[in-house]
């Protein structure tokens, strides 16, 4: 734009806008929010990631308030924000809340890559279109893997050139491994870090050992014990912009809190999933496609009749659903007639944006839809986690030509059976030999029942069995208290229920304006 290279961000966003007016927000790089006042216009965009929040509220007098953190956010003019029971309903089925819903019945979040367009006539939204690569489409795979290298090379490169102490999460998965190779390569002053855990069923620490000593990177793998996580619940709990259940989101605030103390930043692999996206397991595919078409009574009764035959139970979960988009949800919270026995009241999601996505496609589309999905769940835990911290990772997956380059590959090159992320396994076959990181993989996790049961299960009984926040008649206390004493008596699969009535009950009791 004929700028100087040391111009303010500040004339570099308003010659862009200038020039190219809402257009420019495609050719925009990085986790961000951006807001451009034009006269009487107020335009509100939020980058593709969803990394950094983004809200907004009318007022009495037409006026619109906008604020990146929600409890930032005044009021529509009642006395207090009040709760939005559509919400209520979608954390408790989900533990989170997905754009453009907020838990504030006043109050919308920007969805990640739209435009919210503010006037004094209406309030109006799009999605912006990602710029296109201009690039023609590899002529084969083997191309496509060496233009994927050069790409992604290119953008850890762009995300360290101001980096004095680089830092890159390494869980030993394919996207993390492969962020931790290139960015070694780059600067071998590179330090991987691994969040390990008490026991092989979580713990990620023995793999990415292996990884790191085939990148020959400094590896850190770092280890907390429950008072630390007992510390970030109560953190969370103080600062989220709103309820948000995933697990695995205090791990990493303590993460986050060590490379503030030690980096001035930090890879992640987040965005690989979104942009290459994925096949649903066998048994989802056969619920959605098939079983689906069954009358719910018949497959209830199916699946009582199943769960009597050893050889068969495993099976119910190809029958066992309410609508066919629960067999994808990614954690077991409430169903809807659980929820409806919470709330007193009629319950439906078709309000949020995971249904609204589902129903989107075909019943066949199995790898478009369930790509779809992963781009309608927000990844809060680093949103929040980076909130919370004050630390901002970079995620080279998401940068905008890289993610446009893999989204427009063909399927066949993201995704056969048998091998999910072809091209990503393909491309971190030259930098790490196969035999290290091609096994079995869980996604990053945490070891949830033995938190809640620890000390005598004193989370479930603070928050659950006896929170103050049951007083104010939100769900109905008896029905909370029940899941509590049944989850301390031995019944597991309350877990995930349990665990979002504990992170409700902390954090409403940390904000006293909605309760």
């Amino acid at each position: 734009m004929g700028l100087r290279p040391d111009e303010s961000l500040q004339a570099v966003l308003l010659a862009a806008w200038q020039r190219w007016s809402i257009d420019s927000f495609a050719k925009l790089n990085g986790g961000f929010a951006l807001t451009v006042r034009n006269a009487n216009e107020l335009f509100l965009y939020r980058d593709p990631s969803g990394l950094q929040g983004l809200f907004y509220a009318g007022l009495p007098g037409g006026r619109v308030a906008f604020a990146t953190e929600l409890a930032q956010l005044p009021s529509d003019g009642a006395d207090r924000p009040r709760w939005a029971r559509q919400s209520l309903h979608e954390y408790l089925r989900f533990l989170d809340i997905s754009a453009p819903n907020t838990m504030r019945g006043d109050a919308h979040a920007v969805e990640p890559g739209q435009v919210v367009h503010c006037s004094p006539r209406a309030i109006a939204k799009w999605l912006v279109p990602p710029s296109a690569t201009g690039e023609p489409e590899p002529p084969d795979f083997a191309e496509a893997v060496s233009r994927l290298d050069l790409e992604l090379s290119r953008a850890v490169a762009m995300q360290l050139r101001d980096v004095a102490r680089p830092a890159a999460f390494l869980s030993g998965g394919i996207d993390s491994s492969l962020i931790c190779a290139m960015a070694a390569r780059q600067r071998p002053d590179l330090t991987m870090l691994t969040v390990g855990f008490d026991g092989a069923r979580f713990d990620e620490a023995p793999i990415a050992q292996k990884v790191a000593a085939s990148i020959g990177a400094a590896h850190q793998v770092l280890r907390f014990g429950r008072q630390d996580y007992l510390s970030a619940f109560e953190r969370l709990s103080g600062r989220m912009d709103q309820p948000m259940a995933d697990p695995a989101t205090m791990a990493t605030v303590l993460a986050f809190d060590h490379c503030r103390e030690h980096f001035d930043g930090v890879l992640d692999g987040t965005g690989a999933d979104e942009a290459v996206g994925a096949m649903p397991p066998r048994h989802v595919r056969l619920a959605v496609g098939y079983a689906s078409l069954l009358p719910a009574g018949l497959r209830r009764a199916l699946v009582r009749a199943m769960s009597a035959v050893p050889g068969l139970a495993g099976y119910t979960p190809i029958l066992d659903f309410e609508h066919p988009a629960d067999t994808m949800i990614r954690w077991k919270g409430f169903t809807r007639t659980e929820i409806e026995e919470l709330c007193g009241e009629p319950v439906s999601f078709g309000h949020t944006q995971f249904y609204r996505t589902f129903a989107r496609f075909p019943r066949h589309a199995h790898y478009e839809r369930y790509s779809a999905l992963l781009n309608a769940m927000p990844i809060e835990r680093l949103t929040q986690a980076a909130l919370i911290s004050g630390v901002r990772v970079r995620c080279p997956f998401s940068e905008r030509d890289t993610d446009a380059f893999i989204r427009q590959l063909r399927t066949d090159w993201r995704y056969l059976p048998g091998q999910p992320k072809r091209i990503l396994r393909a491309l971190l076959a030259r930098y790490v030999p196969r035999e290290i990181w091609d096994v079995p993989k869980h996604g990053f996790d945490f070891p949830l029942h033995e938190f809640l049961a620890g000390d005598d299960f004193a989370l479930v009984q603070r928050y659950v069995n006896h929170g103050r926040w049951l007083d104010t008649q939100l769900l109905r206390a008896d029905v909370v208290r029940r899941y509590g004493r049944q989850y301390m008596a031995g019944d597991r699969r309350l877990m995930f229920r349990v665990w979002a009535l504990v992170v409700l009950g902390a954090w409403l009791e940390k904000h006293d304006e909605l309760t």
